[in-house]
């Protein structure tokens, strides 16, 4: 089993090279109607950990001319990596996208100060649907943010050879399936979804039964995995080659981007239930300063969640009517959950990552599991 260790900026829909260049820049010139307008501060630098596609460089560098402020983007492979480098003081950070779930860890590392969301009247745009201030809130104090992005972690699966259609997890322990199946590399991610698909009662407090019930369906799922990727275009690249047919899809966007190159794929939110993340902003102390919540307000603007939205078909966080007012395209909207998130029951199969009860017990028994254990 390979493990790939490749990351490069995935595109939904293919959108890529100059033609989409020249297209996201004169898309940002011309949001000024939406209230894009200059402001006046002093010259600056911040440092963005974050993710592929949410932070490209035609949007960073328009927002460095129109602000003088430098900003400096770091993407991640997953959030163990994201973690470890912070704490480690390989990358020194002033804002990091961190999900809802894995705030405490951080908290409990000192790497974060509380958040005042009254610096990013922005907030304002973060749709109804998503209950951000309990989610991210630690002892009395908003340590998490403000969200950017939401998604679900469903089953992706081809079309053609995966039949009929998979409506649970088993599907990816099927034999018919072996060495077709893909993983990507993320023990606090993929833990949650075997935790669910052994039947444990709460996927992030794991009893000691249940812990071993996961190993033993991590070992009986090593053999259905010749390569694990690491990042989303390698997944992608995966997919198209045909080396796998079905998986555990880190962003659905991976879907939009197959079909997009005329790979026939598509997701489905199986029986078990779906693991589902909302990453927000989230600051460190040398972060704790006006130019850096400036930077967030902006990426809050329904203009920059428009381009966000619209270049990776990631959910951001609009409302379906203001995506609309923003002018996503029915296109990408059928894409996305934008439209979803206002369908009565639609979250009642999404599980949302909450703190685990041991993130070094988790990682364990994943690098056992990449080890061959």
């Amino acid at each position: 089993m390979e493990v790939r260790n490749k990351t490069n900026a995935k595109r939904a829909g293919g959108m890529t090279g100059r033609r989409f260049f020249l297209k996201s820049t004169a898309a940002l010139a011309g949001a000024a109607t939406l209230g894009w307008g200059r402001r006046s501060h002093a010259a600056d630098e911040i440092t963005v950990f974050t993710w592929e596609t949410y932070h490209e460089p035609p949007w960073v560098s328009a927002y460095t001319e129109k602000t003088g402020v430098k900003v400096n983007v770091v993407n991640t492979g997953s959030v163990d990596e994201m973690y470890s480098k912070t704490r480690s003081g390989a990358i020194e950070p002033d804002i990091i996208l961190v999900d809802s779930g894995s705030i405490p860890r951080y908290v409990k590392a000192n790497l974060l100060v509380p958040f005042d969301a009254s610096k990013v009247p922005n907030a304002k745009n973060v749709t109804s649907s998503l209950d951000w201030q309990s989610m991210n809130t630690i002892d009395g104090e908003l340590y998490g943010g403000i969200p950017y992005n939401w998604g679900t972690q469903p089953l992706m699966y081809h079309t053609e050879k995966v039949v009929p259609a998979p409506d649970s997890w088993a599907v990816l322990w099927d034999t018919k399936y072996k060495g077709k199946v893909n993983m990507f590399d993320d023990s606090y991610v993929t833990i949650p979804m075997i935790a669910l698909y052994v039947g444990a009662k709460d996927p992030f407090n794991l009893t000691d039964d249940e812990f071993k019930n996961v190993r033993e369906a991590l070992r009986e799922l090593r053999p259905q995995i010749r390569t694990i990727a690491k990042g989303f275009d390698d997944a992608t690249s995966i997919y198209s080659a045909g080396d796998a047919v079905v998986g555990y899809c880190q962003n659905i966007a991976v879907v939009t981007d197959l079909v997009e190159r005329g790979v026939p794929f598509a997701y489905s939110f199986p029986t078990e239930g779906t693991p589902s993340w909302v990453d927000n902003f989230v600051i460190t102390e040398r972060g704790d300063r006006q130019a850096v919540y400036d930077f967030c307000n902006e990426c809050l603007t329904l203009p920059w969640q428009s381009e966000f939205i619209q270049f990776s078909a990631n959910n951001g966080i609009l409302s379906e009517t203001d995506a609309r007012t923003a002018n996503v395209s029915e296109d990408i909207l059928t894409k996305t959950n934008i439209v979803d998130q206002s369908m009565a029951g639609f979250f009642d199969s999404l599980v949302f990552f909450q703190p685990p009860e041991d993130f070094d017990r988790r990682l364990e028994i994943w690098n056992e599991f990449k080890a061959g254990g």
